[in-house]
């Protein structure tokens, strides 16, 4: 439900602030101007306007008249998206850790759903645009706690499909949001059926639903909630708990008691485990090489992906209902297209292919006619687009989990989120480019991808290799010094699990 709303959300823009013709009220003028010319040849600056309607009946522009040197208030609103979840990504970990993921995961639900309530009776656009902000900040908490749920909740080995599981259920919610504005053509009517009733469905489900995770639960000793849930979890499912399963539980609970006890056996591996801070990823050339590299890969998928809400000026003549709703559909094709690749070639082979033919896609899109049976090939084109910066987009999310070392790999992902969103926030006067050559936000696109398939090519494969734990085996990873080191500490590990056991 986190991703299918996330997935509506992001649709905010394009439909709600979707551009309508107009022309001055009470006066003959040409259809989109600002003014209208007197008998004396004189201008005089609209203060009226009519709308036609064409895609749409009603919009956010329509309403609050963001025409005539007031767009800025509608291109905020995809720079504010943008903002809010970055300050998600920065406080986001802290508040999970602190509280838990189920109460943000629970109160984020029911922020985003008042927030959104709140759309339908925005008097103002500064007041539609707070309330933007707030409900993107919420959703993006509500993904980030719900993801991690999903995936502390899970084995190891169904970590990958949980991961990509998002994407599809993500690109359910970008594709409901193209046919619900289809059949309801005014934003208000839209907003209400694509997001108020979901939110508050799924804010009311969060509070009797939401199980809380177990390794937070684990690591904050609070063992008869934890008892709690995993007793849930087998008599939702019909399933008696085996007693090798109790055994190894309590053996746990034993770990997670010693706290320091415990602790201080993986500090005889490696002392710099605790005292690890961001920068040290960056203090070889190589890691640092490794990070920047990684930071273009986020920035490619964020401002290509987000661009691809502005079809018009990236594949001018299609039909903005169908455009969206295939465009949503290319997720699912996308992720699964990222599953086979990285789980059979690799993480690296994922990035690169997925980012270059993103670029040709980008590259053709322009000489391609925008009449007759043309227009097909153009669709063609936009949903291969989105396929592969789907792809691109899934798998980095996994390549620098893997990459990163265990205690730093939550706030790694948070940083390089926060990187490509903080490039991203001009995205929406990227189009006004169009104006000056209608090529150019499409090649600008494709230029960015390719630089961001080129620089990846540095950063060692992750494919059927062990994560690393700390800086000093991030610092090697991917040679055979790695594979020495890891093995002997691994060695270590077993030895102290056995002490620890009896």
């Amino acid at each position: 439900m986190a991703c299918l709303m996330c997935g509506t959300a992001s649709m905010f823009y394009p439909l709600a602030f979707a551009e309508m013709d107009f022309m001055c009220s009470n006066a003959t003028s040409i259809k989109n101007q600002c003014f209208y010319i007197m008998k004396n040849n004189s201008t005089v600056a609209c203060s009226q306007f009519d709308y036609f309607s064409g895609d749409f009946e009603s919009t956010a522009r329509k309403d609050f008249n963001l025409i005539c040197g007031r767009e800025m208030f509608a291109d905020m609103d995809l720079s504010l998206m943008l903002s809010a979840q970055c300050i998600s990504a920065i406080f986001g970990n802290f508040l999970m850790d602190a509280f838990g993921r189920k109460p943000v995961f629970i109160l984020s639900c029911w922020l985003a759903a008042l927030s959104s309530l709140g759309y339908l009776f925005a008097p103002t656009i500064q007041i539609l645009l707070l309330l933007r902000f707030i409900e993107c900040f919420a959703l993006m908490l509500l993904l980030f706690s719900g993801i991690l749920m999903m995936l502390e909740n899970h084995q190891v080995q169904y970590s990958f499909y949980v991961t990509n599981s998002k994407s599809y259920l993500y690109g359910i919610g970008y594709s409901l949001c193209a046919v619900v504005s289809f059949f309801f053509r005014d934003w208000r009517s839209y907003v209400t059926i694509r997001l108020v009733i979901p939110s508050f469905i799924a804010a009311v489900l969060s509070l009797f639903l939401v199980d809380e995770s177990l390794r937070w639960l684990l690591q904050k000793r609070k063992f008869t909630e934890f008892d709690l849930v995993v007793c849930k979890m087998f008599t939702s499912n019909n399933i008696e708990i085996p007693s090798s399963f109790v055994q190894e539980i309590n053996i746990l609970k034993k770990q997670a008691a010693l706290g320091n006890d415990y602790t201080s056996i993986f500090d005889q591996i490696s002392s710099k485990v605790s005292t690890l801070k961001f920068w040290e990823l960056y203090s070889t050339g190589k890691t640092s090489i490794w990070m920047g590299a990684l930071a273009l890969s986020w920035i490619g998928c964020v401002v290509v992906y987000f661009g691809m809400q502005f079809g018009r000026e990236l594949f001018g003549g299609v039909q903005i209902h169908i455009y969206f709703m295939i465009s949503g559909v290319a997720d699912i094709p996308g992720s699964l297209f990222q599953l086979y690749v990285a789980k059979n070639w690799g993480r690296k082979p994922a990035n690169v292919v997925s980012f270059v033919f993103c670029a040709l896609s980008l590259l053709i899109s322009p000489f391609i006619p925008r009449n007759g049976y043309w227009i097909i090939l153009l669709y063609i084109t936009a949903f291969s687009t989105k396929v592969f910066i789907t792809s691109a987009f899934t798998n980095i999310y996994m390549w620098n989990a893997e990459i990163l070392p265990t205690n730093f790999r939550g706030v790694g992902i948070g940083l390089g989120s926060l990187c490509g969103r903080i490039v991203g926030i001009p995205l929406p006067y990227v189009k006004q480019l169009s104006k000056m050559w209608a090529p150019l936000p499409a090649f600008m696109f494709a230029l960015i991808a390719i630089a961001a398939a080129v620089t990846s090519l540095v950063v060692p494969e992750t494919r059927n290799q062990i994560s690393p734990d700390d800086i000093e085996e991030f610092q090697v990873f991917g040679t055979n010094e790695y594979i020495v080191l890891k093995n002997k500490r691994l060695e270590v590990l077993r030895k102290n699990a056995k002490i620890l056991i009896k």
